[in-house]
C-alpha cells in the first residue's frame, strides 16, 4: 500500500504542477490579449486623429486661400500704406477720446506694418470690449494686438480706469502666381 500512496502522491504532484502551468499560461494569455486589445484601440484612435488632422489642414489651407484672395494681386506699397492709414482713421473715429500713437512704417518683402498704441479712460466697459472686438475684426489690414493693459489710477477726488492697447496693423501683398 505504501507504493500505491507514493504513486498517487506523485500523480497529485504532477497534476498540481500541470494545473499550475496551465493556469499561469491562461493568466499570461489573458494579459497578452488585453494588451493587444488596448494596442489595437490606440491604433484605431491614432488613425481617427490622423484623418481629423488631415481635415483640419485642408480647412486651414482653404481659409488661407480665402484670405489671400481678399488681397489684390499687385498691391503696391503705397496702396498698402494708404489702406493702413485709412484703418487708423477708422479706429480714431470709432474710439473718440482715445490717445493714439503710431510708429514708423515697417516694410518687409511683401508686408507693411505700422505699430500703434491706444491709451484712454474706460467710460463704459461694454463699449471698451466692443472696441477691442472691432480691432480684432479688422480684415485688411489686420490688427495684431500684442497687449492690453487696464490700470486703475486715482486723480484727486475721482478714480479712473485707464487702458493701454499695443499692437500692429499689418497688410500683406501677394504675388500673381499664388500664395506668398
Amino acid at each position: 500500500m505504501d507504493k500505491k500512496l507514493k504513486r498517487l502522491l506523485i500523480y497529485y504532484v504532477l497534476s498540481a504542477f500541470c494545473a499550475t502551468v496551465l493556469i499561469s499560461g491562461a493568466i499570461l494569455s489573458d494579459h497578452y490579449i488585453t494588451s493587444l486589445s488596448n494596442t489595437l484601440n490606440q491604433f484605431q484612435t491614432l488613425k481617427i486623429n490622423h484623418i481629423k488632422m488631415k481635415g483640419s489642414i485642408k480647412e486651414m489651407e482653404i481659409t488661407s486661400e480665402k484670405i489671400h484672395s481678399m488681397v489684390p494681386p499687385n498691391y503696391k506699397v503705397e496702396e498698402m500704406e494708404g489702406a493702413i492709414l485709412m484703418a487708423v482713421d477708422s479706429i480714431r473715429s470709432r474710439m473718440k477720446g482715445t490717445d493714439m500713437m503710431v510708429g514708423n512704417f515697417d516694410r518687409k518683402e511683401n508686408e507693411v506694418a505700422l505699430p500703434i498704441t491706444l491709451k484712454g479712460a474706460i467710460g463704459d466697459y461694454t463699449t471698451f470690449i466692443s472696441d477691442i472686438g472691432y480691432l480684432q475684426s479688422l480684415m485688411s489690414p489686420f490688427m495684431f494686438i500684442n497687449s492690453v493693459s487696464i490700470l486703475k489710477s486715482s486723480a484727486e477726488s475721482k478714480e479712473a480706469v485707464n487702458f493701454d492697447i499695443r499692437g500692429v496693423l499689418k497688410i500683406q501683398s501677394r504675388s500673381t502666381g499664388g500664395r506668398t
